[in-house]
């Protein structure tokens, strides 16, 4: 019997790193005018670091090309294209990178071949709702082709023209109930009334602005909720782990905080707790009810020691925490809208 037994074999590199340097190695060699076994690579190493990541190339801005690594929309898998993307090298005269679709309007001059159909999207038109308490833009698509077109054609379509239209991070950001539409809208507007509505809907957003809001639950209690206005996961794509943090505090009959004291206990938390997350993560949220304030913050899932540093300043504080992972913020989408 062996007294000694072998060292398990180390891991290999993270797929984000053993991508960048395979990329300054040969990737960075690739012709993007044609397949070859460098861009079935290019698939693979893409595919080892999430396999939902899709890629593509296009024409720079500053540069002669851009490589694309996206998401696609999909919230859970927006955080690796952006670790991905974080990781690159700098841009030179050659290669460029993003990590989502870029917008592109000149697209909807071209023909659009899909599913055996061609789709002129010059005749795209549109119905454009603006909402300015929510910050969003509600949007109908309407293609006179989409009368021969399968229902799930229609969507593709639609999300597409979106895409070059505004990009995939504004589709995300600023719109807000996206439908095909088989009928034309009346009024029928424009690509530039989209993008118009857009920009003077992101104008209004102040990142540093809070709102306040009141409601009650079926017995009659009051609850609190004060939120960042506007504020939306793909801006902070990384930070993709909810930590719920809730503390109590002595309450009057109708469950809010009994008096200026507690108000300022309450607000002494909420400072410690934006100190301690710093630029590691960020707070979105609260809810004042029935005697317990909850804060609702968002941190990077990969950052162990965030997670450590909350639950020993709650152990201290005598908070509970709660904490899972969320991409897509979906747990106060509610109240952020």
């Amino acid at each position: 019997m062996g007294l000694f037994r072998k060292s398990q074999a180390a891991s290999g590199p993270h797929p984000i790193t053993a991508f960048w340097t395979w990329w300054a190695e040969e990737g960075h060699g690739i012709d993007p005018s044609q397949n070859s076994r460098a861009t079935d690579e290019l698939t693979r190493r893409v595919a080892a670091i999430q396999p939902d990541l899709t890629w593509h190339f296009g024409p720079g801005e500053a540069s002669q090309h851009r490589l694309t690594v996206s998401a696609g929309g999909v919230a859970e898998v927006r955080p690796s294209a952006e670790r991905w993307l974080r990781a690159a090298p700098p841009a030179d005269p050659k290669w460029e990178f993003r990590s989502s679709q870029q917008a592109d309007p000149d697209a909807l001059s071209n023909v659009l071949e899909i599913a055996g159909h061609k789709v002129d999207l010059a005749s795209t038109e549109f119905h454009v709702e603006s909402v300015d308490d929510e910050l969003r833009v509600h949007v109908g698509v309407h293609h006179p082709a989409f009368a021969r077109l399968p229902e799930q054609v229609r969507a593709q379509v639609t999300f597409l023209v979106l895409d070059w239209l505004l990009g995939e991070d504004d589709v995300e950001r600023w719109l807000g109930h996206i439908q095909p539409l088989s009928s034309t809208p009346e009024p029928a507007g424009s690509a530039a009334d989209v993008v118009a509505a857009v920009a003077k809907i992101a104008a209004q957003r102040d990142p540093d602005e809070w709102t306040i809001a009141q409601w009650e639950d079926k017995a009659g209690v009051p609850g609190l909720v004060t939120t960042r206005r506007g504020l939306r996961w793909v801006d902070h794509p990384t930070l993709d782990r909810h930590q719920i943090v809730s503390a109590a505090y002595p309450a009057k009959e109708n469950g809010l905080p009994s008096d200026a004291a507690s108000l300022d206990d309450l607000r002494g938390i909420e400072s410690d707790l934006e100190s301690l997350l710093s630029s590691r993560g960020i707070l979105v949220g609260y809810e004042t009810y029935r005697g317990r304030r909850t804060f609702h913050a968002y941190t990077d899932g990969e950052d162990q020691n965030i997670d450590a540093a909350i639950n020993d300043w709650a152990g201290r504080g005598h908070f509970s925490v709660d904490a899972q992972p969320d991409p897509a913020w979906s747990q106060v989408r509610h109240f952020t809208g």
